[in-house]
């Protein structure tokens, strides 16, 4: 994903990413097989949204760096950490709780793949957001 966020930017390979990950967790809802269940992770070595964030968030913080002067650009550093840790905090509690939530509503609704549904239109969403 690295080599893709270089040669095509972070936009498109936002787009490649939650796209990747939309038909993943389609091909998982719909898998009635060991098979399918294999097939449906061939998608999801794409699935790396989070690199692609703070690739984002990278570029962003060196750009206004190239403007300031030295000294100011110690603030801007400073900014990038602190945008860095709260991603991975978002990163870590979402890590934690979407597995649960999975849990809960597979036992709730008495269906294994409500969670892969419900992740298909979050990945579609992220996509549509990707475009605007």
């Amino acid at each position: 994903v690295g080599t893709l966020l270089d040669r095509i930017g972070p936009r498109k390979t936002s787009i490649l990413v939650y796209g990747a990950s939309a038909l993943g967790y389609w091909m998982l809802s719909h898998a009635t097989s060991p098979g399918m269940l294999y097939w449906s992770k061939v998608p999801m070595l794409l699935q790396h949204a989070f690199l692609v964030g703070q690739a984002t968030v990278s570029r962003s913080c060196n750009d206004d760096t190239n403007e300031m002067d030295a000294g100011e650009g110690e603030d801007s550093a400073a900014q990038r950490a602190a945008a860095l840790g709260r991603m991975t905090t978002a990163y870590t509690i979402g890590a934690t709780i979407g597995p649960a939530l999975g849990g809960i509503l597979a036992v709730e609704k008495e269906d294994l793949y409500v969670g892969a549904r419900l992740a298909v239109w979050g990945s579609i969403v992220s996509l549509v957001l990707s475009v605007v």
